[in-house]
């Protein structure tokens, strides 16, 4: 019978190069018993699959972020099932951030009974970043995708999201359909991972011989300094009309004035009051997850804090609107030459 894995996040745990990893090594793994199969028109992970149940839990709505849905929700469901049985003693892999961030009672119910009808009790796989990271992190790709919000504004939020940052929640929900057993909690720290998220992701679907795999690692998700991610942002609220190509050019050339003109001080966003007051609020949560889900740790998250300085002050700037019309100015030089 084939062994099932979902790799279902959680997100900002580098998902896009364990993604990228197992899309471009496909025919490499299957040599090694291990099936990454092509489900939707997304050829890197299987967030069609998540989309096509997405509905179930968002008002009838599908991702934003993907293309129109033509077919009936169990359309990919059938063409898994086809996979299952057409590979039988495989490991299947399955990987979408998305299945832990947007999916919830009624799209998890429609999943285990989908692996019900098969005889199948599927592995699941799940990274958790210490959420101040998480937070941090999470602020940096709404920029990144247009968003003209202050990280004051996150920080006034995050609290309200509880299945994006209450781990305990998030994992008490897939235990409710999966059994604890299943599911496979890997804190998203060094000493849990060591310096490869890829590496340890092959070893945790049983793929411990990594010759004949490709493991050249592509520029995925580059991180941006803070002055440039308040760039970004005052550009996202003042410049609607760049898109597409047109703005990830404008942001690359801007990003380059940035790092060569101006002095930057690489600190966090957060000011520690505000770590602080981060990781006090899901100590709780987080000491009753570790204790019920991995009891053999001292802690959820053990590894020490970041070398990186926290922010002077919630006023601090990152860039001055000087710096930013000086960017400006550059860029606007350069499109006269």
């Amino acid at each position: 019978m084939s062994k099932v894995i979902l790799h279902i996040g959680t997100e900002k745990t580098g998902t896009t190069s364990i993604q990228h990893l197992m899309s471009h090594n496909r025919q490499a793994l299957l040599a090694k018993g291990v099936l990454y199969p092509n489900l939707g028109a997304r050829k890197d992970a299987h967030f069609d699959l998540v989309n096509s149940v997405h509905p179930l839990d968002n008002g009838g709505r599908h991702m934003e972020f993907l293309g129109p849905v033509t077919q009936p929700s169990c359309f990919l469901w059938d063409k898994l099932e086809e996979c299952i049985n057409e590979h039988p003693n495989k490991t299947i892999v399955l990987s979408a951030e998305h299945f832990s961030s947007r999916l919830r009672e009624k799209a998890l119910k429609y999943i285990n009974d989908f692996f019900n009808k098969l005889d199948i009790k599927p592995e699941i796989i799940i990274y958790l970043r210490p959420q101040a990271d998480y937070i941090e992190s999470s602020y940096s790709t709404e920029i990144k995708a247009g968003s003209p919000k202050v990280f004051k504004k996150v920080m006034e939020q995050y609290q309200s999201q509880a299945f994006r940052y209450d781990y305990k929640q998030l994992i008490d929900l897939w235990a409710d359909f999966f059994s604890k057993d299943s599911i496979k909690i890997i804190p998203y720290e060094k000493s849990s991972i060591g310096d490869d998220i890829r590496l340890n992701f092959l070893s945790n679907i049983g793929v411990k011989d990594i010759s004949g795999l490709n493991l050249s690692k592509a520029k995925l998700n580059e991180k941006w300094s803070n002055p440039m991610l308040e760039f970004a942002r005052l550009a996202n609220a003042r410049m609607k009309d760049i898109t597409g190509q047109e703005r990830l050019n404008f942001f690359a050339f801007a990003q380059e004035l940035i790092d060569t003109k101006l002095a930057i001080k690489h600190t966090q966003l957060m000011t520690e009051e505000q770590y602080k007051e981060v990781v006090s609020f899901y100590r709780v949560s987080n000491d009753a997850l570790c204790k019920e889900y991995l009891p053999h740790r001292s802690d959820l998250f053990l590894d020490k804090l970041k070398t990186s300085p926290f922010r002077d002050s919630e006023s601090t700037a990152s860039l001055t609107h000087f710096d930013f019309m000086k960017i400006v100015y550059e860029i606007f030089k350069r499109n006269q030459k």
